[in-house]
């Protein structure tokens, strides 16, 4: 067993050591030995703490790297009214979701049609400029992203929503790690405008930030790339004088970000006043739309999780009790975390069988 992966399988529970120590029945200084690696486990309490956190007891052996928040690995935006645990439980989570997702990937490449470029902010000249260079690097039209989540697909990228239970971490990214494409886990409660603009600010990390040093100005500039990939600047800035709020809805239809983006946008351009962005977000807050806005907008869907499962279970032939042991959940909880029916005859987009 695993002292680290046991840690993280507990935190994904949300569970403490002392809880799990009273589900197996020994003393909570027990189990901190055992966390530590300080005493073997004979099998007989492997198994006994496996079912107390519902996972096979194959996965407690897993050996694959951990990686934390506050390093270059994890882009979060930072929340103090977050618990310790909260945090911990995500890191687990996250963690768990990657090692899984890599050995889905095992015998499958991607075909991926963009490479996200690494870009120095202050050489480019500045985060919008960046943004521009994306764009212009990967050909896409003028106008509006139609789809975010097929356009980072398209540049290898992995998407996956996931239940943070919380409103306050939008999203979380990982760069290559492992022999693992870049991943973006979004958060599930978020709603679709918001997500897009998320998937273009966690862009503009892996574009801009390999090596996160100052984080305040990482986020800023992470925003300013959205912004301007989303809503380029030379095309949008004259539709955003002298907006409204009804106008900024019908904008909302056209170019699908939320209209609170495209009021900040109208004002960091320079279409708006401060006084007058001011007061369009008033009325915002009066008319309750910091919650629910009025125009709603389809999700922009991935495919590439649903493409890995098509091919592991069709080409590949492995059936669904083959595939919960890969990825290390009991057959239940691999049908709920995937969402996907036993048999299934989905395209396979992006990926093709080694």
């Amino acid at each position: 067993m695993n002292p680290q992966m046991l840690q993280i399988l507990r935190e994904s529970r949300g569970m403490s050591s002392s809880k799990l120590a009273e589900a197996v029945g020994i003393s909570p200084a027990t189990m901190s030995k055992i966390e530590h690696g300080l005493v073997s486990v004979e099998e007989e309490r492997a198994e006994k703490i496996a079912n107390a956190l519902n996972y096979p007891r194959e996965v407690f052996s897993w050996s694959d790297e951990v990686h934390g928040f506050g390093s270059s690995v994890f882009y979060h935006r930072k929340q103090q009214s977050l618990t310790q645990a909260a945090l911990r439980k995500i890191q687990a989570q996250v963690n768990l979701a990657r090692m899984r997702l890599t050995r889905l990937m095992r015998s499958v490449a991607f075909d991926a049609r963009y490479v996200i470029p690494t870009l120095d902010v202050s050489e480019i000249g500045g985060a919008a400029e960046a943004a521009r260079a994306v764009r212009a690097y990967w050909a896409l039209p003028m106008g509006p992203i139609r789809n975010m989540a097929q356009t980072l697909e398209r540049a290898g990228v992995v998407l996956v929503r996931t239940d943070f239970e919380t409103q306050k971490i939008s999203a979380i990214s990982i760069p290559p790690l492992d022999g693992a494409p870049h991943m973006i886990f979004m958060n599930s409660a978020h709603s679709a405008d918001r997500e897009r603009f998320t998937l273009a600010h966690e862009l503009g990390h892996f574009v801009l930030h390999g090596d996160l040093d100052t984080p305040e100005t990482a986020e800023r500039e992470a925003d300013e790339f959205a912004s301007e990939f989303l809503m380029p600047a030379a095309e949008i800035r004259t539709s955003l004088r002298g907006v409204t709020l009804q106008s900024a809805a019908q904008l909302k239809r056209l170019w699908r970000v939320s209209i609170a983006a495209l009021l900040r946008r109208a004002r960091d351009l320079g279409s708006i006043d401060e006084s007058r962005y001011k007061s369009l977000n008033v009325q915002i807050s009066q008319r309750g739309w910091r919650k629910i806005e009025p125009v709603t907008i389809e999700r922009d869907e991935p495919s590439v999780v649903q493409s890995l499962i098509d091919i592991q279970m069709g080409e590949h032939e492995l059936s669904a009790t083959e595939l919960s042991n890969i990825v290390g959940l009991s057959e239940e909880e691999f049908s709920v975390r995937f969402n996907v029916p036993l048999e299934r005859t989905t395209a396979t987009r992006h990926l093709r069988l080694l």
